[in-house]
C-alpha cells in the first residue's frame, strides 16, 4: 500500500518540477561558486568533471526538494492554529472526526448510503453496523432543532424528516466527537445534491459547532462533496474550500489547534498534493 501510494504521487511530481528545481539549484551554486573562483583560481577551476558535479548536486538536491510527502502542515500568523494534509484514513486519526451526511441524516446502507463511503464506514467502523443505535443518538443529538425539521411526505425510502442545509449535531463523548454536518440535499430518487454554496454554509456551522464541543482538541476532515453529492466541484476545489472556511472562521474566532485535511489514497489522482500546499502556503501567511 506504501509503495503504490509513493508511486502515485512520483508521477505526480513530474518531469518538470525536478527539472524546476534542478535549473534552480544549478545556477544558485554556479552564483555562489563563480566569484569565488576569483579567490581561488586553482582550486575552483572547473573542466567537464567540475560542471558534471555540479550538476549531480543540484539534481539531488531537486529531488530531495520534490521527494513525495504523505502530509504537510502550516500554521496560521492569528489565531495559533495549524492546517494539516495528510494521506491516510480518516478513521487511524486521533482527533474528533466529521462526516458529512445528507439533510435528511439517512444511515441506511446500500442503494442510499454507499458502504465505502466515510459516512457507510462510520456505521461500520465506529457503531460496529448498529444501525438502531446510530439512528437513536441522531435523533437525540438533533431534539433540540426539532423545530426546524420539515417532513417530506413524497420521500418513500429512507428517513423523511428534514433539516437545513449546514445542520451539524455532534454525537460522540469529550475525548472523541464525531461531528456530522448536512451539507447535500437528499432527493426522493435517492441522490444527494450540493453545490459550493450548500458547503461553505454547512462547514460555517461545523467550526461553530466545533467551538462549543470540540474543546480545542484537533479535528479530521475527509474531502467532504467529492463523491456521490453531484457537487460539479473537483476535489482539488473542495480541499481548497475546506481550507479557505477554516481560515476565515479561525480568524472570526479560534476554532481549534489543529485541522487535518484527509485525503484517501484512492483519490491521489485527482488531487494535486503539491498545487495544495502551495496554496495552504499562501492561504496561511
Amino acid at each position: 500500500m506504501a509503495i503504490n501510494i509513493y508511486l502515485k504521487l512520483l508521477r505526480k511530481v513530474g518531469f518538470q518540477r525536478i527539472w524546476n528545481s534542478f535549473i534552480g539549484n544549478f545556477g544558485l551554486l554556479w552564483l555562489l561558486l563563480e566569484p569565488a573562483a576569483l579567490f581561488l583560481p586553482e582550486k575552483l577551476n572547473f573542466d567537464w568533471a567540475g560542471y558534471f558535479g555540479l550538476g549531480s548536486i543540484s539534481l539531488i538536491l531537486a529531488i530531495i526538494q520534490r521527494f513525495p510527502k504523505r502530509s504537510f502542515c502550516s500554521k496560521l500568523s492569528s489565531p495559533d492554529s495549524e492546517i494539516e494534509v495528510k494521506i491516510g484514513d480518516i478513521f487511524d486519526e486521533k482527533a474528533h472526526l466529521v462526516i458529512g451526511v445528507n439533510d435528511v441524516f439517512d444511515t441506511e446502507l446500500g442503494e442510499i448510503i454507499k458502504p465505502e463511503s466515510v459516512q457507510g464506514q462510520f456505521l461500520t467502523k465506529v457503531y460496529r453496523s448498529d444501525i438502531r443505535l446510530l439512528d437513536k443518538e441522531i435523533e437525540s443529538a438533533l431534539q433540540p432543532l426539532s423545530h426546524l425539521r420539515q417532513e417530506e411526505r413524497n420521500k418513500t425510502r429512507g428517513k423523511t424528516g428534514r433539516y437545513p442545509i449546514g445542520t451539524t449535531t455532534a454525537l460522540g463523548t469529550h475525548d472523541k466527537r464525531y461531528f456530522l454536518t448536512a451539507y447535500g440535499y437528499m432527493n426522493n430518487n435517492l441522490t444527494v445534491e450540493s453545490n459550493s454554496d450548500y458547503i461553505w454554509r454547512s462547514l460555517s456551522s461545523l467550526w461553530r459547532e466545533v467551538r462549543l464541543k470540540g474543546h480545542t482538541m484537533n479535528v479530521a476532515i475527509p474531502i467532504i462533496g467529492s463523491d456521490l453529492a453531484r457537487t460539479g466541484l473537483p476535489r482539488m476545489a473542495l480541499a481548497k474550500l475546506i481550507i479557505t472556511s477554516f481560515i476565515v472562521a479561525s480568524k472570526e474566532k479560534f476554532v481549534t489547534r489543529k485541522l487535518t485535511v484527509m485525503v484517501y489514497p484512492k483519490d491521489l489522482d485527482t488531487v494535486d498534493l503539491y498545487e495544495l500546499e502551495e496554496f495552504l502556503t499562501s492561504a496561511c501567511f
